[in-house]
């Protein structure tokens, strides 16, 4: 059965994850001339496109009903219409619908366009300050307990960077495992990227769960973690422990700093566990003797 035309192209289009200013010409020019933008959630899309001047059909692409909707946007496609790809915000695809849509539309000979755009992932990475050069994309764990553990601890020997993306109800949960699962690694965390109240965080796991504990966090959250290669400092001569010890006295003298910060800085440097040295950081603020 031969086509009654040429069919027309899938652009997989990118949208701000959050500051509008981040729309670029491009996506404008594509959105404004296609004859049918497949969204996410046709809602939010109406308001960005309502945003921009922009009028035009919507039709709903969500990860519930993507199965019947590929088959009504490739049919569309096969008709001659050009159609825009969208997801609520950033790269459509990554822990958002598309994929499926995407292959069909590859399955049956139409062209697919990329529009690059915004994304949560290599923003968070470019900023994370650890070595980015390799990443492994987790994008969100299992919400149940058992399911999210098992996940971690098969995660545990990842050599390099892994980016997560979590809930605001599951950031305390999920980071307490991390920290069973993988021990405390240093950790960036992102939330709100590009908006008003966006927040920034470098430091290691287990301070990040005591500021979550302290205060709830609300808000779409990316989290880089450190990987298993970048995991595994020095560790001083004969366990290192006289020498830690030293160090720890050498801090005290000086003035009243923050046992924790001390003992995490100190385990990144000497390899023993940040509880190990904390114990022994209370010893010698107060001025007593490591039995270790």
């Amino acid at each position: 059965m031969t086509r009654k035309c040429k069919p027309g192209t899938l652009y997989v289009t990118g949208t701000p994850i959050g500051n509008l200013q981040d729309m670029t010409s491009r996506m404008r020019q594509v959105l404004s001339s296609v004859g049918l933008v497949a969204a996410e959630d046709t809602r939010r899309t109406r308001n960005l496109l309502s945003h921009l001047g922009i009028s035009v059909k919507l039709a709903s692409c969500h990860k519930h009903n993507e199965a019947a909707s590929s088959l009504r946007i490739v049919a569309a496609l096969e008709d001659g219409m050009d159609v825009a790809l969208v997801s609520d915000a950033g790269m459509p695809g990554l822990s958002d619908p598309g994929s499926r849509t995407v292959s069909m539309a590859h399955e049956r000979g139409i062209p697919v366009v990329p529009v690059p755009g915004p994304s949560a992932v290599t923003a968070a990475l470019a900023v994370c300050g650890m070595d980015a050069d390799r990443f492994h994309f987790e994008g969100f764990l299992p919400s149940k307990t058992s399911a999210r553990r098992k996940r971690l601890q098969a995660l545990a020997g990842v050599e390099c960077l892994m980016v997560f993306f979590e809930a605001p109800h599951r950031l305390e949960a999920s980071l307490k495992d991390m920290l069973g699962c993988l021990g405390d690694r240093k950790i960036f965390m992102a939330r709100e990227l590009t908006k008003l109240h966006e927040t920034l965080v470098s430091t290691t796991i287990a301070d990040l769960v005591e500021q979550i504990t302290a205060l709830p966090v609300k808000g779409e959250i990316t989290l880089v973690v450190q990987g298993a290669g970048g995991n595994r400092p020095p560790v001083l001569p004969d366990g290192g422990r006289e020498d830690v010890l030293g160090l720890l006295r050498a801090f005290y003298s000086g003035g009243r700093v923050s046992m924790k910060r001390v003992s995490s800085l100190l385990s990144s440097i000497s390899g023993l566990p940040a509880s190990e040295i904390y114990s022994m950081a209370i010893k010698a603020r107060d001025g007593g003797q490591d039995k270790a």
